[in-house]
């Protein structure tokens, strides 16, 4: 059998498979290690014995096999930018933690606040809707949408969106 000269684990890299070669059985108990643990929630010595591998390969691959599970099994996800309908969207239900964010918008601190104001405005109107609350209530998004890069004709759109749909007040 072919021996594998491993780096000392001092100038191993995060990415193992990518600095040295990797044995086949390696790779099949990464894989094996994936199954295991999407069925049982976890992986016992036991079960990578039951699945055909000697001591001696559970010994000597398990860890770097358990690398090659983690990395296999993640997946780097990115949120895409909000759409003119998602903004709609997100204002209409004024959720304090969906904020609406298009393309280049960033949440910071002063955009999550401007948000959780307008929340709090949307909220208060929904227990005493009174005029001076659903203009506040418009002041407050139309405060947060300035805040935001976007075009003029897609703020006034979200504004006017939202302005039809809550709840018109008469006294």
């Amino acid at each position: 059998m072919q021996q594998i000269s491993r780096p000392s684990s001092h100038r191993r890299p995060d990415f193992p498979e990518a600095f040295f070669e990797t044995h086949p059985r390696c790779l099949e108990m990464a894989e094996a290690m994936r199954d295991l643990f999407a069925v049982s929630g976890g992986v016992k010595i036991e079960d990578l014995g039951r699945a055909g591998f000697t001591s001696a390969e559970i010994l000597e691959f398990r860890d770097d096999a358990a690398t090659l599970a983690a990395l296999a099994s993640t997946k780097q996800l990115t949120v895409r930018p909000d759409l003119l309908e998602d903004m709609i969207d997100k204002a209409r239900h004024a959720a304090p933690n969906r904020l609406p964010l298009p393309a280049d918008a960033e949440p910071t601190r002063g955009l999550v606040q401007a948000w959780g104001e307008y929340c709090a405005a949307r909220g208060a109107l929904l227990l005493d809707p009174w005029s001076g609350q659903r203009e506040r209530c418009m002041a407050v998004l139309s405060s947060y949408l300035e805040s935001l890069p976007i075009f003029p004709a897609i703020r006034t759109s979200v504004l006017k969106a939202v302005e039809a749909a809550i709840p018109e007040v008469t006294q």
